[in-house]
């Protein structure tokens, strides 16, 4: 009997689909609360899966040190040099980079949605009367962690920014060394071809070097090893004894792409069903309480239970835009979004990823063309996710008229039609106030 009851129940769920009218008419004179349950799980469900499918295929670049962190290795504690040499933390000239992060729920208007990526200052190394200066790096990591990952999977980039001040020649030679393990295995690797232009001088030059067992331009000495990489060195040759000043920024391990799905599947996964949960259940109550208080101000209450489970089994219309919501995630490209494009990645109110183009005056060209790349080649994605938006809600509100009109058949077409729409204007009005999707 148990079985036999909940087909029918399942039965009822799919007549909404194509006999909606008839339907609502046994649902609202037989409600049972096992159709709602129903319901509300494929919901929760299908929206699930819509979000793995869509991080499935959303990649974004992790750092080291973690992008919270990276004025670290600007510090000049972190360092140790010569004697000669002198270490201090310049805040009158750094490398300014800034990016809008998102999870500071501030509107991109407002200065204060902004965060320093690199810090405010710089590393400056400084020596009187030499031609050459040392410093090194000894912990590259702040984790647990013992050494950096190099390898095919592991950081394929290092970056970093130089400011030559003085001399006002550029250097004879300029190395970064990067050792593993300890100072008898190490890569070396030549910056003077990146450092020879005297225009340079005074400007931040902004270095990317490929690392890795496929990367050229290294020298190995000893056994080192690319997936072990504990400690670096800058080393800068001068023809001629000089004042010297030189100031780095921005230096850090990059280009090591991770899905969501990889690092917080967890997380994800209890994050969504709560944001979920609550986008259902408050549609629902508030859908109903709305279409509710109308019938009583218009004294012609209504039953609870049954305008309740109603508008529930309506609501199926959500399932099936979820599923289509899915469908679209295959028409996506793998995505990969750059570290400084990262933090100001957020969901739009149809639950799809973005990142917001006002946004972007504060990066580079290089990031800002990524994010054109990005942009043009989901809008196949974000153009169906937005259209089901409008189709389900205005399928919604036609099934919601066909659930009074099971319970009010007095009242005419369009009484029913403007209840229902009254109700939905509010829903999607509080669902973006109360949950931030929709």
């Amino acid at each position: 009997m148990r079985r036999e009851r909940t087909e029918l129940i399942i039965d009822d769920i799919l007549k909404v689909i194509y006999a909606p009218q008839k339907v609502f008419k046994n649902i609202v004179a037989n409600p049972k609360y096992l159709g709602a349950i129903i319901v509300i799980l494929l919901f929760i469900g299908v929206q699930v899966g819509y979000e793995y499918s869509q991080f499935s295929k959303t990649y974004t670049e992790s750092t080291n040190p973690s992008i919270d962190q990276l004025s670290t290795f600007n510090n000049a504690t972190s360092w140790r040099s010569s004697p000669n040499v002198t270490l201090t933390n310049n805040f009158n000239d750094f490398f300014n980079y800034t990016v809008y992060v998102a999870g500071f729920g501030l509107p991109t208007s407002d200065s204060k949605a902004y965060y320093l990526l690199f810090g405010n200052n710089s590393l400056q190394l400084q020596a009187t009367n030499t031609n050459s200066i040392v410093a090194a790096l000894s912990n590259l990591t702040l984790t647990d962690q013992p050494s950096v990952d190099c390898s095919q999977s592991g950081f394929q980039n290092l970056s970093m920014t130089i400011k030559l001040v003085d001399s006002q020649s550029v250097p004879q030679t300029a190395t970064l060394t990067l050792y593993s393990l300890n100072d008898s295995n190490s890569y070396q690797y030549d910056l003077t071809p990146s450092l020879s232009n005297t225009s340079t001088v005074g400007q931040w030059s902004n270095l990317t070097i490929t690392l890795g067992p496929n990367a050229t331009g290294w020298t190995p000495s000893g056994s080192p090893i690319w997936s072990n990489i504990t400690s670096l060195t800058l080393g800068f040759t001068y023809p001629t004894n000089s004042n010297i000043n030189i100031e780095v920024g921005g230096l850090f391990f990059k280009g090591e792409y991770l899905s969501p799905v990889q690092y917080n599947s967890t997380g994800i996964l209890l994050q969504f069903l709560q944001l979920f949960s609550l986008q259902f259940i408050f549609a629902w109550f508030i859908m109903t309480g709305i279409i509710f208080l109308i019938c009583k101000g218009l004294k012609s209450s209504v039953g609870w239970k049954p305008l309740f489970i109603g508008i529930a089994m309506a609501m199926i219309v959500m399932v099936i835009r979820g599923l289509v919501n899915i469908g679209a995630t295959f028409t996506m490209p793998t995505i990969y979004y750059p570290f400084d494009l990262s933090l100001g990645v957020r969901f739009d109110p149809y639950a799809a990823l973005y990142f917001p183009p006002e946004a972007l005056s504060t990066l580079p060209a290089a990031s800002q063309a990524i994010f054109h790349n990005i942009d043009s080649s989901t809008l196949i994605f974000r153009t169906v996710v937005s259209g089901m938006f409008a189709v389900s809600y205005v399928w919604l509100g036609v099934l919601g008229s066909f659930v009074i009109g099971a319970l009010k058949p007095e009242f005419s077409t369009v009484k029913r039609i403007a209840i229902s729409a009254i109700s939905l204007a509010i829903v999607v009005l509080l669902l973006i106030f109360l949950v931030g999707s929709v």
